[in-house]
């Protein structure tokens, strides 16, 4: 059994959280990228991308998009579903891109960080962001609010999806938000965990700032409405 992050991104990741499509990522982007100045052939950075719905997004809009994620199971559905589209996907940790000034804009999005144990592991993925963007470049950064998390924690849910069971479980574990899925069909029971340390506003911002993002907004939520304790998400908008 490895860390929980390099075993749940495989295909049972794909079916549950299928609803997460084009329409859901249009309806994300095409408000808050009001806020950050883009144009055509700009080169664009989704870090953590996914299956890619993101960087499609960007690849439709002329930007030239490059897709960072740890799991090749979602990787290989990315390349799949952009084979129009000249977006280029690379396997790696977030923590160990080595670009250095070349992006225009880099995006992490769906509450693709706090994955680490140690504070520093997470707050490094920042100075990646740092290193890779050009000067002047921008950061786009969605996590969840864990004020509101903490308020509105759903501890049980259950789904059905072509004859598969899925039930969630979710509670608060030592300053971190633990949701436990376990998924049934005709073949088998299986059994993942996602783990997401929550940081607040202020430490967030803190962990920005130390390595140079300035901030520019903060929203709670991607229709550009103004964050306070009771948003559902924290969504930056920073500057190099």
């Amino acid at each position: 059994m490895g860390l929980w992050y390099e075993d749940h991104f495989q295909e049972d990741y794909l079916m549950i959280y299928k609803h997460r499509n084009e329409e859901n990522a249009h309806l994300e982007l095409s408000n808050i990228m009001n806020f950050i100045p883009y144009k055509k052939d700009q080169k664009v950075l989704d870090l953590c991308c996914g299956a890619g719905r993101h960087s499609r997004w960007f690849a439709k809009r002329g930007l030239n998009v490059t897709g960072i994620d740890l799991s090749n199971t979602l990787l290989e559905e990315a390349k799949t579903q952009s084979q129009t589209l000249g977006i280029k996907y690379i396997r790696s940790d977030m923590r160990n891109i080595t670009f250095n000034n070349e992006f225009d804009i880099v995006v992490n999005l769906f509450t693709s960080f706090g994955y680490f144990e140690d504070d520093q592991d997470n707050e490094r993925v920042f100075t990646r962001v740092y290193s890779s963007l050009k000067e002047g470049g921008y950061f786009l950064f969605d996590y969840l609010n864990p004020s509101f998390t903490r308020e509105n924690l759903v501890p049980f849910s259950q789904q059905t999806i072509d004859h598969t069971a899925i039930n969630h479980y979710r509670n608060i574990d030592n300053d971190a938000v633990v949701k436990r899925i376990v998924v049934k069909d005709n073949d088998s029971t299986r059994h993942y965990e996602e783990r997401v340390k929550l940081y607040s506003e202020n430490r967030i911002s803190e962990m920005l700032e130390n390595n140079n993002l300035k901030i520019m907004h903060l929203f709670g939520n991607y229709d550009g409405s103004k964050y306070d304790q009771n948003s559902p998400r924290l969504l930056y908008i920073c500057k190099k």
